[in-house]
């Protein structure tokens, strides 16, 4: 019994740890827009057809309740025993990602498609300070990790990671990325899920807040009229200079 028990979980491990993934990347624009693109690989035999039917309703539901969201993808396929879910979502208002997905109600007893859409998920908190945001992200797979893989999860994740990555119109000012590339437009952060299950996911950036095209058109707006303004009166003042001197 031991014997088959031992061979199980040696076949078994390989494809657990090689098939755990996951990747987001968020696009900011300089008008305030922003695009989201997240990819999860998980193994078939801890997530299956149904589990992956249900997370596909439980996002499209979600993300229907957000105003200023599209959602772009939504779908779940498999490769090599592997389901890998799509997640595209666009907004013409970055501030919208805020509590994205937080207002799904998980019910009384949730299910595992419940538990892993807001265990990736997370919480994500946007901060104002003036014409500066600072966007904090706490994402916990501890308790996801252990109902799915057990205590020894550690030891059966090996190199699986989640990863992160932002791109931004301009600098951030501060961040906790791992990597920063681009001349600080581009953080980029990767997190062993070996290492999840008792430290949560942290990640924070401060950056200054994109601001919508019609604000710059109103600003050039403003200048043109003001500068019309001007030569207006200037030629106005003249005029009557003119006809002062040559009524003296």
């Amino acid at each position: 019994m031991k014997y088959a028990i031992f061979c199980l979980l040696a076949i078994v491990t390989p494809l657990l740890t090689s098939c755990i993934d996951g990747e987001e990347e968020v696009y900011i624009k300089a008008d305030g827009s922003a695009k989201v693109k997240a990819v999860y690989r998980v193994p078939g035999i801890l997530f299956s057809a149904e589990d992956a039917e249900e997370l596909k309703t439980n996002i499209t539901e979600g993300i229907e309740k957000q105003k200023n969201l599209q959602l772009i993808a939504n779908r779940v396929d498999k490769e090599n025993g592997t389901r890998i879910i799509t997640i595209e979502i666009e907004t013409d208002d970055m501030m919208a990602l805020e509590g994205v997905l937080a207002d799904h109600t998980r019910g009384v007893n949730p299910s595992k498609a419940d538990k892993m859409l807001h265990a990736i998920m997370g919480t994500i908190t946007v901060n104002l300070d003036g014409l500066k945001a600072g966007l904090q992200r706490d994402v916990d797979l501890g308790p996801l990790l252990d109902a799915n893989l057990g205590k020894n999860s550690a030891s059966i994740l090996g190199d699986s990671e989640f990863r992160y990555i932002v791109h931004l119109p301009a600098a951030a000012e501060t961040s906790n990325a791992h990597t920063v590339e681009d001349n600080g437009r581009t953080l980029k952060w990767a997190f062993k899920l070996r290492e999840c299950r008792d430290k949560p996911i942290s990640l924070n950036m401060v950056a200054s807040i994109p601001l919508p095209w019609w604000v710059y058109a109103m600003v050039v707006l403003g200048l043109l009229v003001l500068a019309w303004a001007i030569f207006a009166f200037a030629k106005k003042w003249r005029a009557r200079r003119l006809q002062t001197a040559a009524t003296a």
